[in-house]
């Protein structure tokens, strides 16, 4: 069936699955998993349940090293986001490091957890938001006007969201966070948990819609995947989205999927926005 113009499978009693990603908001590789969750959020609808664990990559670069990418400091960050973009295809703008780089990842993923505890929701529509602002739009995040400014756009309840942050709840809620990644001795972003009557999978690392579609489904063997709306529902649903959005829920390389995009803006039913070296699809007519 369709809701809000995306197909949703009938649920049976037995389907639900729980997928979990140990993230973090400001990790390029969490970033490049965006179309894969929305794939996954696609082809599954509401049998799976998506929720997100904040493992803390960064707490400080004044004593971080990254040997496996020799990333000593935050300067050291744009060459491999860039590297890491033309694999995994989401646009990034590397011009954030030159002008008001984050020295921790701490303070975004307790905005998340602020945002979250308000309204699961809207708390994953606000992690998205955060990806997006420091990767695509030159914003550091961890600012508490960006911050503020994002939980608005989302439609959070800034009141409350500005007391979480001060009346330090958002933070333990991120310490437990933290707790729990330690436990589950999660090394690597994004770390994914599936679990299902069937038992559980974990997957670490950047991972392919595949791999996750045959835990999904090893877990909950009465599942499989449903085909998506046409493209211009998608888009009026999910907009904006990056290119690779599109060609990874539709199984089209980029070239294929920017076409497509291109067509429909020609005929005036999306935009096009340039993002540091992609771009993004708005539709005209608005968008949630």
């Amino acid at each position: 069936m369709y809701v809000d113009g995306v197909v949703v499978p009938m649920a049976t009693a037995d389907a639900t699955v729980t997928v979990t990603q140990f993230t973090d908001p400001m990790c390029t590789w969490c970033w490049g998993s965006e179309p894969i969750l929305r794939h996954l959020r696609t082809a599954y609808g509401d049998r799976l349940d998506v929720r997100f664990v904040m493992g803390g990559l960064i707490e400080d670069f004044e004593t971080f090293y990254d040997a496996a990418n020799d990333i000593a400091d935050s300067g050291d960050v744009a060459p491999h986001w860039l590297e890491a973009s033309e694999r995994h295809g989401m646009p990034v703008d590397t011009a954030i490091f030159e002008t008001d780089p984050a020295q921790s990842t701490y303070p975004a993923s307790v905005a998340f957890a602020a945002a979250r505890q308000q309204d699961r929701a809207l708390g994953h529509r606000y992690l998205r938001r955060l990806r997006e602002a420091y990767a695509t739009e030159v914003r550091n995040v961890n600012r508490r006007d960006e911050q503020i400014r994002l939980a608005e756009a989302v439609g959070l309840d800034v009141d409350a969201f500005t007391t979480a942050l001060s009346d330090g709840s958002a933070r333990e809620a991120f310490e437990a966070d933290l707790a729990r990644t330690r436990r589950a001795d999660v090394r690597a972003f994004p770390t994914y948990r599936i679990a299902g009557l069937e038992g559980e999978r974990r997957l670490a690392g950047f991972q392919p819609f595949a791999d996750l579609s045959d835990a999904v489904e090893t877990v909950a063997p009465s599942l499989s995947p449903s085909s998506p709306p046409p493209i211009r529902t998608f888009v009026d649903h999910h907009a904006p989205l990056a290119t690779q959005e599109v060609a990874e829920v539709y199984g089209m390389d980029r070239a294929a999927a920017r076409q497509a995009l291109a067509t429909l803006a020609d005929d005036g039913a999306v935009r096009r926005d340039p993002r540091g070296n992609g771009f993004f699809w708005q539709a005209t007519g608005g968008a949630d």
